[in-house]
């Protein structure tokens, strides 16, 4: 039988070898095409191919794996190349977006290489975006905020809620073992929460005015009736009263109606007891000294910085070689009231000079004693000879 004629189709198909893989010599304008263009001739290419193959050629998508390999490292490279030459500010994703493209042709091989560098993407792009968040109005950056300050004492005090009605004033400064008397402790207290000097003349004001027996306590009885009838609520009214009243009571001369009563009432404060007939020297120098100096009728006042008035213009010039007298000499070991309420007409009738002294005068003895020191001192040289400027160790 003679040999069958082989085909010479099927003979030359057989004995072709298959072809070299393919190498990426596009021009660098080839490879920046965009995205949509490269998978169109990628699915162009894979289509010729099938058609002019059989189905039955294996060794054809070997040299096709390897050809996108190539083609996505060389396109990788090259873009690395030209990474100086790249504008600032390119969009990130759109390269990645190329990269992705390419890689979709590679399969499943090349998944990690992918996420590799789409990580590296995300963090430039990143840095970029906090660059521009330090120098934008419209981003916002993540800065660590310092602690606000604490509020101040006296903000913490002023925020304090003001009390509604007398009563609940009454018990801020009620004692702890007696809620019915605001003691020393708490008359401190108030005097510190008003910011006036305990030496100040303010506190015997509020006293006299709330009609108080005794120092030492307030009860909330004199508390309640005296703010009811003065139509005080809080510390804020209770301080601007006490500036009028204080003005209205301040030592001149002639002596105010006010003043009067207030000289009074500050020796029935003085004593002991309310049985009592006199007041105790040691009580009384200290008493009048503050009653009857005009400074300390001030919310203001401080003893460390107040100076001395003058016996010239002072309306009681009497007053600083009086008390010297009481505390050098010691005539008397008490005052009693007509000694204490003649004080005020014996500096109204009598200079300081003594010029006009009538020794037949009806002045209690007390002041006789006085004026006959006074003399003797100024004849020695020794003692008031200087008026309200000489100091006494009260």
């Amino acid at each position: 039988m003679p040999p069958r004629k082989r085909n010479s189709s099927s003979a030359a198909t057989a004995d072709v070898p298959p072809p070299a893989p393919r190498r990426s010599t596009r021009s660098a304008s080839s490879l920046g095409r965009s995205n949509s263009s490269t998978a169109d001739d990628t699915k162009t290419s894979s289509a010729s191919t099938s058609a002019s193959k059989p189905a039955s050629t294996a060794p054809a998508t070997t040299p096709e794996m390897g050809s996108a390999v190539s083609k996505a490292k060389a396109l990788k490279a090259k873009r690395a190349r030209k990474t100086n030459g790249e504008t600032p500010g390119s969009d990130v994703s759109s390269r990645i977006e190329e990269l992705t493209v390419d890689e979709a042709a590679i399969g499943g091989s090349t998944k990690g290489k992918r996420k590799s560098t789409t990580s590296a993407e995300v963090k430039a792009a990143g840095a970029k975006k906090a660059r521009l968040s330090k120098g934008s109005t419209h981003e916002e950056e993540d800065v660590e905020v310092p602690p606000a300050p604490a509020p101040s004492k006296a903000k913490a005090a002023g925020s304090k809620k003001a009390p509604k009605t007398v009563e609940e004033w009454f018990g801020v400064y009620a004692s702890e073992g007696d809620s019915e008397q605001i003691d020393v402790e708490g008359i401190i207290r108030l005097l510190g929460d008003l910011d006036v000097k305990f030496e100040s003349a303010a506190i015997y004001i509020l006293c006299w005015k709330l009609g108080l027996e005794a120092m030492g306590s307030i009860p909330k009885k004199k508390w309640v009736d005296g703010m009811n009838k003065y139509g005080l609520k809080n510390n804020q009214q209770l301080l601007k009263s006490l500036a009028i009243w204080l003005e209205e009571t301040k030592p001149v001369s002639p002596p105010s109606t006010s003043f009067v009563d207030f000289f009074k009432y500050m020796f029935q404060f003085s004593k002991a007891t309310p049985e009592t007939r006199s007041v105790a020297i040691d009580d009384a120098l200290p008493v009048m000294s503050f009653a009857l100096d005009p400074l300390t009728y001030d919310l203001k006042y401080d003893p460390d910085t107040a100076v001395s008035i003058k016996p010239e213009v002072h309306p009681y010039p009497h007053r600083q070689p009086f008390l010297d007298f009481l505390a050098t000499k010691q005539p008397v070991k008490v005052i009693n009231k007509d000694q204490w309420e003649s004080f005020i007409p014996f500096n109204r009738a009598v200079s300081y000079t003594l010029e006009d002294y009538n020794p037949e005068g009806a002045w209690p003895s007390l002041y006789d004693q006085y004026v006959e020191w006074r003399r003797e001192s100024d004849s020695t040289g020794v003692g008031p000879k200087d008026g309200p400027d000489t100091k006494a160790e009260i």
